[in-house]
């Protein structure tokens, strides 16, 4: 015969099991709809996030929730980086590379004029 205690860990396991389902798909959702210029503002990839989160269950949503939630949604208040393209590097008279993330060492010299 089970007490009320028995009765009340039975009725627990059900509602923390839906809790956790819940939370995993508000987790989903919320890695889905972030911009990918957010992840990139911190250094991480929205695609491998959405892996983790998806693939590892409550596990990767904890995971996310204490790993990178915070520094991701903080970005959010940052201006987003231009987009990938040639800009003028300043002084050089060249166009240099921006890949949305970072300059690369690619440079393009215009002809001179004619």
């Amino acid at each position: 015969m089970i007490g009320l205690g028995g009765h009340a860990v039975l009725l627990l396991i059900p509602i923390l099991w839906l809790a956790s389902v819940v939370y995993w798909i508000v987790a989903i959702v919320e890695v889905a709809q972030t911009p990918v210029w957010q992840f990139k503002a911190v250094g991480s990839d929205k695609t491998v996030w959405l892996l983790i989160v998806v693939l590892l269950g409550i596990i990767g949503a904890l995971i996310w929730l204490f790993a990178k939630r915070s520094s991701v949604q903080a970005a959010s208040h940052s201006i987003p980086p231009p987009p990938p393209g040639w800009y003028p590097e300043p002084g050089v008279g060249s166009l240099r590379w921006w890949d949305g993330v970072r300059w690369s060492d690619a440079r393009h010299f215009p002809p001179p004029p004619a």
